[in-house]
């Protein structure tokens, strides 16, 4: 059996078992990329798949090497600690600070989750930990420090401010929301609900707005933040899988105008 994988932001794949398992022994692959599971439909993080259970908690048990000289820098202190992630009952870990920081930028860890090393005192969100705030992350990122271009990767599309109307639904569910940015690739959007999980296909219609043109897509939950207003809406970043080059073609004629004012 073969399987195709989400990294970082792009499928890839099919490959069986054992091709997966040399690709993140050979770092080509991470345990916190996604998997699509024939059997369930889903996307699952591959560290939780039943045919990669026993691999991910023997590669936990290995003894992780220490940073190189040559990528010394202000941090070193935390490469040395070692993160652990909590997600729902499952404890994953040990993680250095920078594989940390990539599972960020990957969205595969995301503010609301809970973690913990050796120098806390208890659980807490990321949201709660400094060496993860934005502003630190951003000063880790301009930093020029070697090795940085495994963990930031620029961004495939401009993204651009809108204003707009739209609704989703997946085989079960309707919600109502509205997106505030838009690129080619995809739309960041906020929805009244609660009930999503990065990973999980969602359908899009997009109404007409800000000379955005009407269209429909298929979707997946790339991000996901805390619920953002009182009314329960949540924030997610969705990336298009499946839309017409028409629209595609609109939208990025959208953005490179709304680029070219802002830069003049």
């Amino acid at each position: 059996m073969k399987y195709y994988l989400s990294r970082q932001g792009t499928q890839v794949g099919p490959w069986t078992v054992e091709e997966i398992l040399k690709k993140v022994e050979s770092l080509d692959l991470s345990w916190t990329d996604y998997l699509f599971d024939d059997s369930s439909k889903e996307w699952m993080l591959l560290m939780d798949h039943p045919h990669f259970i026993q691999a991910f908690q023997v590669w936990t048990e290995k003894p992780r090497s220490s940073p190189k000289s040559s990528d010394s820098h202000d941090l070193s202190p935390k490469e040395d600690r070692e993160w652990f992630v909590l997600k729902g009952e499952n404890r994953y870990g040990p993680f250095k600070f920078l594989e940390m920081v990539k599972m960020l930028q990957e969205k595969n860890l995301f503010e609301y989750d809970f973690v913990w090393n050796s120098v806390l005192p208890q659980w807490k969100r990321v949201s709660e930990i400094a060496e993860f705030r934005p502003e630190k992350i951003r000063g880790l990122k301009e930093s020029g420090m070697t090795g940085l271009d495994e963990v930031f990767f620029r961004r495939r599309f401009s993204r651009a401010p809108v204003n707009t109307s739209i609704l989703v639904h997946n085989s079960r569910s309707v919600w109502k929301g509205r997106s505030l940015e838009i690129s080619p690739g995809g739309t960041g959007v906020l929805i009244l609900g609660s009930d999503f999980e990065p990973g999980q296909t969602l359908f899009l219609h997009f109404k007409a707005g800000d000379g955005v043109p009407p269209f429909n897509a298929i979707c997946n939950i790339v991000s996901k933040q805390l619920p953002v207003a009182e009314n329960g809406e949540t924030k997610l970043g969705l990336k298009f899988t499946n839309i017409s080059q028409s629209v595609q073609k609109a939208i990025k004629n959208f953005t490179d105008q709304k680029t070219i004012k802002k830069a003049s």
